[in-house]
């Protein structure tokens, strides 16, 4: 066993004691699997719940803005309830759906993808219907030059305008055929919530005392306080999609996993994310658990070194040549310094999936069974070899740096980061473990300042986000970066041929499992406390949507 910090020596003493599919039509919507047609979608709502105003507790986010263009994955929960999306993704099923858009199709030319709108759909507070101009200012908005969204990188380079063919019609006019338009604009990835013009014309730009551009959800923007709190109202009419159990929502933030998990039994808040001891604390006192559908939390650390210089040009060479960590050898032996069984076990009460490859699946594009069949030996827990790695690298005595922080979606992150310096360590490695604002080491990241330190992210996404947004430098940068991997992206972005995109996504993983450009640990489910006397479910994606969605799902005691 390796030196660990306090507080994560208390995780291992407890565990000694308790030893996607996408279309390029969309058909007529079906009734959704959260909400059924518009006939139906006012039964929800009938029996009355337990209390009148549903809060659920959670870390805070990184960004606690309420433009959408500052918003990304997994901290967008905040404006999930009350913006939607031109194609949903099914609860049930994690397919892609009709949402506010009824069809969607390429141009005959592949350089322009179709969208048809569905008509009459009301925006908040009295804020008009929808129309393509609000898709196209949605769009405006995430190109902006100092949009913050994960998204924005590629939108300004793809998207080149937006057509409106009428109010109930648009294209998007790309620069060439682009395989993942459809995912782009559809709940799978954020950027492009559908927002109104005219509620920004009228308030500018959007802040908890004016409000969020107004949206279309089943929940209106209410009140709120940046990072402590934003609450919503169910809207005061039949939604086309859904309409919640609960009168009120009302998301609370809190840092510290004890304060959730006292609001959760003191029956102040009736949803709350925990760390796996104090969910079975919980539940010993009478709290249930809901899950969502797919596995889920994608947890590992996102290391920090290799950046380059000119993303079209290899030449230019990189922005921290000197970086240890540049070594593929360093980045292997501290995979193979960590002990991930112990640190699922202790952590997640062995819940944990193992990661084979950051960002891909059995059941994504471009699986490759063999990373299974080697992962032991090549990622596999073997301190003597990490120490070999290591002195045949010519760092013996590696010093790094491991950034401590809250991280968003994911309970106990910072014994994440000290168990995981804690191996490190334990192979001879020197780490400086540095607490960091999670907010500030986020801009500061995307500046490409730290050339050396691993840090650790969870999320649940697609695959072409998980790659563009963590480890490419076509996307939001800041993170590993590979030319191979960059290259192959560049030919995704142009591949239409679905055969064609499976095997770039095989090369794409191939790559990242040789260059260790991760340190791969665990899929989590995603899974909450609820209190069982207000709560009775909760259906959401989780993994591939990147956040708590669907929050119009969340179902009532009866």
């Amino acid at each position: 066993m390796p030196p660990v910090s306090p507080r994560f020596g208390v995780a291992l003493s407890v565990l000694a004691l308790t030893a996607l599919s996408v279309g390029c039509t969309g058909a007529p919507a079906p009734a959704p699997g959260g909400g059924g047609d518009a006939a139906s979608a006012g039964s929800g709502a009938a029996a009355a719940p337990a209390v009148n105003r549903v809060v659920f507790i959670t870390t805070p986010p990184a960004r606690a803005l309420l433009e959408v263009r500052h918003m990304a994955e997994p901290y967008n929960l905040m404006i999930r309830p009350m913006h939607e999306y031109l194609i949903d993704v099914n609860e049930k099923t994690g397919k892609l759906e009709p949402g506010l858009a009824t069809e969607w199709s390429y141009e005959p030319s592949g350089n322009a993808l179709r969208v048809k709108l569905r008509q009459n759909v009301p925006f908040h507070k009295n804020g008009g219907t929808l129309t393509a101009d609000d898709v196209k200012f949605g769009w405006e908005q995430v190109t902006l030059p100092d949009s913050l969204t994960g998204q924005a990188p590629y939108w300004r380079r793809v998207a080149k305008s937006i057509d409106v063919v009428n109010d109930n019609e648009l294209l998007f006019n790309t620069a060439g055929p682009d395989g993942n338009i459809v995912a782009a604009i559809s709940e799978e990835q954020s950027g492009v919530e559908v927002q109104s013009r005219a509620s920004f014309t009228k308030n500018g730009p959007a802040t908890y005392k004016t409000g969020p551009y107004n949206g279309t959800g089943p929940y209106q923007y209410a009140d709120g306080a940046e990072g402590v709190f934003i609450r919503y109202d169910r809207v005061p009419y039949k939604h086309w999609r859904a309409m919640p159990d609960f009168p009120e929502l009302e998301l609370r933030f809190a840092k510290e996993a004890s304060t959730r998990q006292a609001a959760l039994l003191a029956g102040e808040a009736h949803i709350a994310q925990l760390p796996e001891d104090l969910l079975n604390q919980s539940l010993k006192q009478g709290m249930k658990t809901v899950r969502a559908t797919f596995p889920g939390v994608r947890v590992w650390g996102t290391i920090h070194c290799c950046y380059v210089n000119d993303v079209d040009d290899d030449s230019k060479g990189w922005k921290f040549p000197d970086s240890p960590l540049m070594d593929v050898r360093v980045r292997k032996a501290i995979n193979k310094s960590i002990n991930r069984d112990e640190i699922n076990k202790a952590l997640y009460g062995g819940k944990g999936e193992l990661m084979i490859v950051n960002h891909q699946a059995p059941n994504r594009p471009g699986w490759n069974p063999n990373w299974e069949k080697t992962f032991k030996d090549d990622y596999g827990y073997d301190p003597a070899a990490a120490k070999k790695l290591l002195a045949d690298a010519g760092q013996p005595s590696l010093k790094t740096t491991v950034y401590v922080q809250p991280v968003a979606g994911l309970a106990g992150g910072e014994d994440l980061a000290e168990a995981v310096g804690g191996y490190m360590r334990a192979v001879g490695i020197n780490v400086e473990m540095v607490t960091v604002d999670a907010a500030d080491f986020t801009n500061k990241k995307r500046t490409l300042i730290y050339g050396n330190g691993v840090s650790f992210a969870a999320t649940g996404s697609n695959i072409w986000s998980g790659y563009t947004i963590w480890n490419s430098a076509l996307g939001t940068r800041g993170n590993y970066e590979s030319m191979k991997v960059n290259h192959v992206l560049q030919q995704l972005e142009k591949a239409i041929d679905q055969n064609k995109r499976e095997e770039l996504w095989r090369q794409a993983g191939d790559l990242a499992y040789a260059e260790y450009m991760n340190v791969n640990l665990f899929s989590l489910p995603v899974e909450l406390a609820v209190n069982p006397k207000v709560v009775s479910d909760w259906a959401f994606p989780g993994a591939i949507t990147g956040s708590y969605t669907h929050m119009f799902n969340i179902k009532a005691a009866k």
